[in-house]
């Protein structure tokens, strides 16, 4: 069975997960301003589009086919410059480094064996003074059932701040927090969220 997204993005005049995250704004005045910004597993492009309205370099791929045919076809209505690609985190081509790369409701559907990797991967394509955004579902809720089949990789509550240890930690929140989809499914979740500056080579 397919996630619930799925059908959302097909749904071109609406945003399936609202509007960019408080984080994401945040962090715009950190940043150079001509940016380069990857968004990882971006959906259907809330982050993307709005980052790339301020006028940053934006790269974006997600694993739906759906998600990207969106994003294509709002940031064409925008007239938008977003480079986007249909894979997944292992498959995609790195050419540079980043300055943010945003990975925002996405590893708690990989497989726990892949997350190391992946996250060392992007640890290492981010520049120096170059941020990363994650947020993340963690264990101090059950999966909702309709998630079991694709929520493969729940991580332990603050499990995700040993991975940026060499970090500097700007933001850490724990929290958990209901919601309540376009098609009537809800959902609660406890969620990580995690801001942290590259600090060395």
């Amino acid at each position: 069975m397919k996630p619930f997204w799925e059908n959302e993005y097909l749904n071109k005049e609406r945003s399936t997960f609202g509007n960019p995250s408080k984080e994401v704004e945040d962090i715009v005045s950190l940043l150079p301003n001509e940016a380069k910004i990857l968004d990882v597993g971006c959906g259907d492009g809330r982050h993307s589009l709005y980052l790339a309205g301020l006028g940053f370099q934006v790269d974006a791929f997600d694993i739906s086919q759906n998600a990207i045919n969106k994003i294509n076809y709002l940031k064409e209505l925008s007239g938008l410059n977003i480079n986007t690609y249909v894979c997944d985190a292992l498959e995609f081509e790195f050419k540079h480094k980043y300055d943010l790369i945003i990975v925002h409701g996405v590893l708690q559907f990989i497989e726990r064996e892949k997350q190391p990797e992946i996250i060392e991967l992007l640890k290492k394509w981010t520049n120096v003074n170059g941020y990363h955004i994650v947020a993340l579902f963690t264990d101090e809720e059950p999966v909702p059932e309709d998630l079991k089949d694709v929520m493969v990789g729940v991580f332990k509550n603050e499990e995700i701040k040993d991975y940026y240890n060499e970090w500097e930690i700007k933001m850490f929140e724990s929290y958990k927090f209901n919601d309540e989809h376009e098609n009537g499914i809800r959902h609660c979740h406890a969620l990580n969220k995690i801001v942290a500056r590259k600090v060395n080579q």
